[in-house]
């Protein structure tokens, strides 16, 4: 399987309980009936793949502005800063449309609000933490593969 592909299931793969946990510890600030823990699981497994379907926009966009799909590995501070910028952006697109165009959720009283914005504050700092940390992840479970690959091609070859 090529690099960029293999980069970008990974990513996703990894994203996926990161946002997961989130939702689940968040899901009090929006309103929803009060169910069980498990309940809360399976509501919130369609906005998790929302949520990593961002992180690899998040990817794809450093992939076109970096010219290189391998960027997310080493993200430097401009790495780093388009994750911001773009996550940010995307927390509040999703927010905006979900809260007023859409209506598919609405805020309790337990949600902290940028008021300037119109937007709660923990899905903005969902988006601007978890994908530099998912990146994180990323490399150092890449960089164990990478080894493990090594480790082979050294060990046949000294067949």
């Amino acid at each position: 399987m090529n690099t960029p592909i293999r980069l970008q299931i990974y990513l996703f793969l990894l994203a996926i309980p990161l946002h997961l946990i989130w939702e689940v510890a968040q899901i009090r600030a929006y309103e929803f009936p009060e169910t069980g823990l498990m309940t809360d699981v399976i509501g919130c497994l369609l906005p998790t793949l929302g949520d990593g379907l961002m992180t690899l926009i998040i990817f794809w966009t450093g992939w076109a502005v970096f010219r290189d799909s391998r960027w997310i590995l080493k993200p430097a501070l401009k790495g780093y800063l388009l994750m911001f910028v773009i996550g940010i952006f995307l927390a509040i697109i999703v927010e905006l449309n979900a809260l007023y165009l859409t209506g598919a959720w609405r805020y309790s009283e337990q949600m902290i609000t940028i008021s300037v914005l119109g937007v709660g504050l923990p899905p903005l700092l969902q988006m601007v933490l978890l994908p530099p940390i998912t990146a994180v992840l990323l490399r150092w479970i890449w960089r164990k593969t990478e080894t493990i690959k090594l480790i082979k091609v050294s060990h046949e070859e000294r067949k």
